[in-house]
Protein backbone atom coordinates (compact mmCIF):
# COMPACT_ATOMS: atom_id res chain seq x y z
CA UNK A 1 0.00 0.00 0.00
CA UNK A 2 1.31 3.52 -0.88
CA UNK A 3 1.84 5.76 2.35
CA UNK A 4 -1.03 8.57 2.12
CA UNK A 5 -0.62 11.39 3.65
CA UNK A 6 -3.79 13.78 4.90
CA UNK A 7 -3.41 17.56 4.83
CA UNK A 8 -5.24 17.97 7.67
CA UNK A 9 -4.63 17.08 11.33
CA UNK A 10 -7.17 16.95 14.41
CA UNK A 11 -9.49 19.87 14.63
CA UNK A 12 -9.04 23.51 14.27
CA UNK A 13 -8.85 25.97 16.83
CA UNK A 14 -11.66 27.71 15.11
CA UNK A 15 -14.42 25.09 14.64
CA UNK A 16 -16.19 26.44 17.90
CA UNK A 17 -16.09 29.64 16.59
CA UNK A 18 -17.55 29.12 13.33
CA UNK A 19 -20.58 26.93 14.90
CA UNK A 20 -21.13 29.43 17.27
CA UNK A 21 -20.95 32.30 14.33
CA UNK A 22 -24.16 29.97 12.98
CA UNK A 23 -25.93 30.15 16.12
CA UNK A 24 -26.08 33.72 15.64
CA UNK A 25 -26.77 33.84 11.94
CA UNK A 26 -29.37 31.47 12.92
CA UNK A 27 -30.76 33.33 15.14
CA UNK A 28 -31.44 36.53 13.43
CA UNK A 29 -34.73 34.37 11.98
CA UNK A 30 -36.06 34.95 15.36
CA UNK A 31 -39.55 33.53 15.43
CA UNK A 32 -40.38 34.87 11.24
CA UNK A 33 -42.05 32.82 9.18
CA UNK A 34 -39.36 31.49 6.62
CA UNK A 35 -40.01 33.18 3.08
CA UNK A 36 -39.06 29.34 1.10
CA UNK A 37 -38.51 26.05 2.86
CA UNK A 38 -36.78 23.62 0.82
CA UNK A 39 -35.83 19.51 2.14
CA UNK A 40 -34.74 16.78 0.67
CA UNK A 41 -34.70 13.11 2.30
CA UNK A 42 -33.14 9.90 1.12
CA UNK A 43 -33.73 6.43 2.24
CA UNK A 44 -31.80 3.84 1.07
CA UNK A 45 -32.76 -0.10 1.39
CA UNK A 46 -30.87 -3.25 0.95
CA UNK A 47 -32.47 -5.54 -1.05
CA UNK A 48 -31.66 -9.16 -2.40
CA UNK A 49 -30.64 -8.13 -5.62
CA UNK A 50 -29.08 -4.60 -4.47
CA UNK A 51 -30.28 -1.61 -3.61
CA UNK A 52 -33.72 0.82 -3.67
CA UNK A 53 -33.12 4.74 -3.04
CA UNK A 54 -36.20 6.92 -2.29
CA UNK A 55 -35.90 10.45 -2.99
CA UNK A 56 -38.74 13.37 -1.96
CA UNK A 57 -38.11 16.41 -2.61
CA UNK A 58 -40.55 19.44 -0.86
CA UNK A 59 -40.96 22.92 -0.83
CA UNK A 60 -43.29 25.73 -1.10
CA UNK A 61 -43.93 25.11 -4.93
CA UNK A 62 -43.29 21.36 -5.44
CA UNK A 63 -43.54 17.90 -3.79
CA UNK A 64 -41.84 15.39 -5.85
CA UNK A 65 -40.90 12.39 -5.49
CA UNK A 66 -37.58 9.66 -7.26
CA UNK A 67 -37.49 5.74 -6.65
CA UNK A 68 -34.01 4.14 -8.16
CA UNK A 69 -33.09 0.88 -8.21
CA UNK A 70 -29.66 0.04 -8.00
CA UNK A 71 -26.93 -2.86 -8.70
CA UNK A 72 -24.65 -3.81 -6.52
CA UNK A 73 -21.87 -2.36 -8.33
CA UNK A 74 -24.01 1.01 -8.35
CA UNK A 75 -25.58 0.51 -12.09
CA UNK A 76 -29.35 2.00 -11.96
CA UNK A 77 -31.01 -0.79 -13.44
CA UNK A 78 -34.35 1.28 -12.98
CA UNK A 79 -35.90 4.86 -12.22
CA UNK A 80 -39.21 6.09 -11.57
CA UNK A 81 -41.06 9.79 -10.00
CA UNK A 82 -43.98 11.27 -9.30
CA UNK A 83 -44.91 14.68 -8.77
CA UNK A 84 -47.55 15.57 -5.84
CA UNK A 85 -47.55 19.22 -6.51
CA UNK A 86 -45.90 21.16 -8.99
CA UNK A 87 -45.82 24.88 -10.50
CA UNK A 88 -47.12 24.17 -14.33
CA UNK A 89 -49.26 21.57 -16.53
CA UNK A 90 -45.89 20.47 -18.28
CA UNK A 91 -44.16 19.86 -15.37
CA UNK A 92 -44.93 15.99 -14.87
CA UNK A 93 -43.77 15.50 -18.09
CA UNK A 94 -40.03 15.78 -16.62
CA UNK A 95 -40.17 12.54 -14.95
CA UNK A 96 -40.13 10.43 -18.26
CA UNK A 97 -36.80 11.92 -18.67
CA UNK A 98 -35.91 9.41 -15.47
CA UNK A 99 -35.78 6.50 -17.92
CA UNK A 100 -32.16 8.28 -19.50
CA UNK A 101 -30.41 7.99 -16.16
CA UNK A 102 -30.73 4.07 -16.39
CA UNK A 103 -27.58 2.24 -16.79
CA UNK A 104 -25.77 5.32 -15.40
CA UNK A 105 -23.76 4.86 -12.12
CA UNK A 106 -23.99 6.39 -8.84
CA UNK A 107 -20.73 4.50 -7.08
CA UNK A 108 -18.17 6.85 -8.17
CA UNK A 109 -17.57 10.49 -7.43
CA UNK A 110 -18.74 12.87 -9.80
CA UNK A 111 -21.54 10.17 -11.12
CA UNK A 112 -23.99 13.33 -10.70
CA UNK A 113 -22.01 14.25 -14.31
CA UNK A 114 -23.77 12.05 -15.60
CA UNK A 115 -27.29 13.16 -15.14
CA UNK A 116 -26.43 16.24 -17.26
CA UNK A 117 -25.62 14.40 -20.22
CA UNK A 118 -28.30 11.98 -19.84
CA UNK A 119 -30.98 13.84 -18.95
CA UNK A 120 -30.79 17.51 -20.67
CA UNK A 121 -33.10 20.37 -19.08
CA UNK A 122 -35.04 20.61 -21.79
CA UNK A 123 -36.35 17.06 -21.50
CA UNK A 124 -36.16 16.62 -17.31
CA UNK A 125 -36.04 19.34 -14.74
CA UNK A 126 -33.48 21.21 -12.30
CA UNK A 127 -35.27 19.58 -9.36
CA UNK A 128 -35.18 16.08 -10.65
CA UNK A 129 -31.62 16.25 -11.29
CA UNK A 130 -31.05 17.55 -7.78
CA UNK A 131 -32.86 15.02 -6.28
CA UNK A 132 -30.60 12.76 -8.67
CA UNK A 133 -27.28 14.51 -6.97
CA UNK A 134 -29.05 14.09 -3.05
CA UNK A 135 -29.83 9.98 -4.12
CA UNK A 136 -26.06 9.45 -5.71
CA UNK A 137 -24.25 10.63 -2.86
CA UNK A 138 -26.39 9.18 -0.26
CA UNK A 139 -25.62 5.80 -2.00
CA UNK A 140 -21.98 6.62 -1.58
CA UNK A 141 -22.27 7.61 1.75
CA UNK A 142 -24.75 4.62 2.45
CA UNK A 143 -21.44 2.30 1.04
CA UNK A 144 -19.42 3.26 3.88
CA UNK A 145 -22.03 1.51 6.44
CA UNK A 146 -20.17 -1.76 4.67
CA UNK A 147 -17.26 -0.71 6.31
CA UNK A 148 -15.89 -2.14 9.43
CA UNK A 149 -16.89 0.05 12.38
CA UNK A 150 -12.99 -0.03 13.47
CA UNK A 151 -12.03 2.14 10.69
CA UNK A 152 -12.82 5.45 12.87
CA UNK A 153 -10.30 8.30 14.34
CA UNK A 154 -7.36 9.96 12.92
CA UNK A 155 -5.49 7.00 11.51
CA UNK A 156 -8.52 5.39 10.13
CA UNK A 157 -8.77 8.20 7.24
CA UNK A 158 -5.30 7.50 6.38
CA UNK A 159 -6.59 3.64 6.01
CA UNK A 160 -9.74 4.65 4.09
CA UNK A 161 -7.45 7.01 1.63
CA UNK A 162 -5.29 3.89 0.73
CA UNK A 163 -8.31 1.68 0.52
CA UNK A 164 -10.37 3.99 -1.77
CA UNK A 165 -8.28 6.30 -3.67
CA UNK A 166 -11.39 7.86 -5.43
CA UNK A 167 -12.72 9.46 -2.10
CA UNK A 168 -9.05 11.90 -2.23
CA UNK A 169 -9.55 15.62 -2.00
CA UNK A 170 -14.07 15.00 -1.67
CA UNK A 171 -14.03 17.08 1.83
CA UNK A 172 -11.58 18.46 4.41
CA UNK A 173 -11.28 15.30 5.97
CA UNK A 174 -10.23 13.61 2.93
CA UNK A 175 -7.77 16.36 1.69
CA UNK A 176 -4.43 15.09 1.12
CA UNK A 177 -0.92 16.64 0.92
CA UNK A 178 0.16 17.15 -2.82
CA UNK A 179 3.48 16.95 -3.74
CA UNK A 180 3.84 20.02 -6.30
Amino acid sequence: MTDVAPRHTGSPATSDAHAARYDELAALAGGSHPRFDRAFRTRLHVLDDGWLSLTELDDDFHSMRVALRIAPDGTITAAAGKMLRHPFDTCPRAIEALASVVGSTVARPGAHNQIKERMPRDEGCLHIADMLTVAFRAFRIAKGHDIPWEYKGEESRRTFLTMMPNIRDTCVSFAIAHDD
